[in-house]
């Protein structure tokens, strides 16, 4: 008998753990996002900018790709419940885990091919967006605990319909993983060059017109008292005027943008990790490293957020993105 209750008291303090662990899984879903505001919005309008697009065209671009996230029928979630179809259609989660990585790249190549080959002069741009929407999750929708965390092919990805909600948020703060963070920037640049050459006919800004990706280290030298496992500072290369130097800098003014705190998802349950950061914050952060690299992108006046709803794509939906007509969202 007394065996009997030990066992019946023992599986109930089991089960009571589960259901706590799994409220936080679903609690911590309300707040698991892409890369946020601050790459997909302002980093997508500098990297547009720094290219070559006009500052009109770079808002469009950079409006819908935080755009996938404003609104409600395309985001992963929809208060905290996964939305399966928007979390494989657009935001870079492989489906059931049967696309895998390749899956993966293959949906972003794609994208890419319909935004190149778009003709109506609006339609482009909001394809553009959308593609980079994608590409961006591709580096934050991926285990970065895992060894392969800086794979561009063979990265193991986050599945629906959990996405990384056991991870909460961080998988998509820059300081996690600032090398992932740097990368997923060169690769923008080389695909903002690439449209304005195709679908633009422009040549782009000759400062970053023969980038070739270069990759980067976490800053073991970093003096801060934010430095941890889950928080770390790129290491900015020399300034020798190059465009590694300009890309470094501006990732590295981005995580100097953000504080951490204890944190209570279960991947990290008790440890220090990056907080949400402030839009203004990083704002002006990136600012100053636009405005001290000039001479080599041009005069770039990083937008506001009133700037960004003012495009008016905080609605879109699925079938609306899935049937684009010529002229419309």
């Amino acid at each position: 008998m007394i065996k009997s209750k030990t066992i019946k008291r023992r599986t109930l303090q089991f089960l009571s753990i589960q259901l706590c662990t799994a409220t936080i899984i679903l609690a911590s879903g309300t707040l698991t996002y892409a890369y946020e505001e601050d790459t997909h919005f302002l980093m997508t309008y500098i990297i547009c900018r720094s290219v070559g697009f006009t500052d009109a065209e770079a808002l469009v671009v950079a409006a819908v790709d935080q755009g996938m996230d404003d609104s409600k029928k395309t985001n992963a979630h929809d208060g905290g419940k996964p939305q399966v179809e928007e979390e494989w259609r657009w935001h870079a989660l492989d489906k059931d885990g049967k696309m895998r990585a390749e899956g993966i790249i293959a949906r972003r190549d794609q994208f890419f091919k319909e935004a190149i080959e778009e003709t109506d002069t609006r339609n482009k741009l909001i394809r553009l967006g959308i593609f980079f929407h994608y590409q961006q999750d591709t580096w934050a929708h991926r285990h970065h605990e895992k060894s392969n965390h800086l794979s561009r092919d063979a990265f193991t990805t986050f599945n629906t319909p959990t996405g990384h909600g056991p991870w909460g948020s961080k998988p998509d703060r820059p300081p996690l993983d600032p090398v992932a963070a740097l990368m997923c920037l060169e690769d923008g640049i080389g695909y903002a060059a690439d449209f304005l050459r195709k679908n633009l006919n422009r040549e782009p800004n000759a400062f970053l017109a023969k980038y070739k990706p270069i990759g980067g280290v976490v800053n073991s030298a970093w003096k801060d008292k934010r430095k941890g496992k889950y928080f770390n500072q790129i290491y900015v290369y020399p300034k020798n005027g190059s465009a590694h130097h300009y890309l470094t800098s501006l990732i590295a003014a981005q995580i100097n943008s953000y504080k951490r705190s204890r944190d209570f998802n279960p991947f990290y349950f008790g440890k220090k990790t990056p907080d949400f950061v402030k839009f203004e914050k990083v704002r002006t952060n990136l600012q100053e490293v636009c405005n001290s690299f000039e001479s080599d992108v041009g005069s770039i006046l990083v937008p506001s957020k009133e700037q960004k709803l003012a495009q008016g794509f905080t609605n879109m939906t699925t079938p609306g993105l899935l049937s684009l007509s010529s002229g419309k969202n």
